[in-house]
């Protein structure tokens, strides 16, 4: 296993517009980079930060709001994400 500097680095290469850190507490976090959103702008199901117990419930969380991401707004680099896995 990698450690959490590079789970990290793999995490923000994968996804990128997304800062991922692991807290103090042991939770791994990801917020949304660039403009904040207001939550009406962000439709259905899209958030700005999602966290998760360990690294793997974290990159489904991402995954799930790259496939939100991709819905909403056909953004580029939301397919690209989805087509790696």
């Amino acid at each position: 296993m990698t450690g959490w500097d590079e789970q990290v680095a793999e995490l923000e290469a994968d996804f990128p517009g997304w800062h991922v850190w692991r807290s103090n507490a042991g939770r791994w976090w990801a917020t949304r980079t660039g403009a904040v959103l207001r939550r009406q702008d962000l439709g259905t199901g899209r958030v700005m930060t999602v966290d998760a117990d360990d690294v793997g419930s974290l990159r489904n969380h991402l995954l799930a709001q790259a496939r939100l991401d991709h819905e909403v707004s056909g953004l580029v680099s939301s397919e690209e994400i989805l087509n790696r896995f």
